[in-house]
């Protein structure tokens, strides 16, 4: 990832990422943890990018566009939802194929 301090951001998110799989075991059954990890999210953040690279990231996306808040949200509705009742400790990612 490009940007300032790479190394401390993968850190960080591979800390949590593994907090939320303990915490999900030490919680069952009780509660369900699960994380959503959006990709590239129509957000304030993309919007001040320049078009290059907004136009890069869609051709880097096999899907071809930037995810939408509603993208997020759907996902999220779903593991409130009775239909993800045996998920738990699961990172569900919101990135239209960028990583599988």
């Amino acid at each position: 990832m490009p940007g300032l301090n790479p190394q401390i951001y993968a850190s960080v998110k591979g800390g949590i990422l593994a907090f939320s799989k303990s915490l999900a075991r030490s919680v069952a059954p009780r509660v369900r943890v699960n994380v959503l990890a959006p990709g590239w999210i129509e957000t304030a953040f993309g919007a001040g990018l320049d078009d290059e690279t907004r136009r890069a990231v869609s051709e880097s996306t096999p899907l071809k566009r930037w995810g939408t808040p509603e993208d997020v949200a759907g996902t999220a509705i779903f593991l409130a939802s009775p239909a993800a009742s045996f998920l738990t400790g699961q990172t569900i990612l919101v990135g239209g194929g960028v990583v599988m």
